[in-house]
């Protein structure tokens, strides 16, 4: 099991999403001009600091799809002998990225912190999600080898 690459890719998927669930990393970045309140949104909680004091939310939507995607891979990894089951799972796994790349959406540019007045900004950490997609297409390309080698094993026998 762990010596194919695509568990290797798996196991990459489920350390991406502990970083992203139990690490203070923040995507989106805002500060207002005029009264210097600044937002800063992680992939786990979103903290607003103003003058006076601060206040943070948690991104209760945002952490369920990152845990999903997961444990959908780890999933996937444990379900080494089934091939087919592993590519349609690893083929959910793609919608789920993708609804955390609309979730990173909403917590981010869809709310106008600052209603106009602020300089909004993404940071590196938000191509992350893009490493996730990254992974789940090699994990898939693996698998879908895989079931290639072993039919063309049968054809000879």
């Amino acid at each position: 099991m762990i010596q194919r690459p695509q568990t290797v890719f798996l196991l990459a998927l489920v350390a991406i999403c502990i970083m992203l669930m139990f690490s203070n990393t923040t995507y989106f970045e805002g500060q207002n001009k005029i009264t210097n309140q600044r937002v800063a949104v992680e992939y786990d909680e979103t903290k607003m600091t103003a003058s006076d004091d601060t206040s943070s939310e948690v991104n209760t939507y945002l952490l369920a799809f990152i845990a999903a995607i997961g444990a959908l891979a780890l999933t996937t990894a444990l379900f080494f002998k089934n091939r087919k089951l592993q590519v349609i799972i690893s083929s959910i796994n793609y919608l789920l990225i993708l609804g955390l790349f609309s979730m990173m959406y909403m917590y981010s540019i869809r709310i106008d912190y600052f209603e106009g007045s602020g300089n909004q900004s993404f940071t590196f950490y938000a191509l992350l999600p893009l490493a996730l997609l990254f992974f789940n297409f090699l994990a898939i390309r693996g698998v879908k080898k895989d079931e290639r080698l072993i039919r063309s094993i049968d054809r000879l026998r």
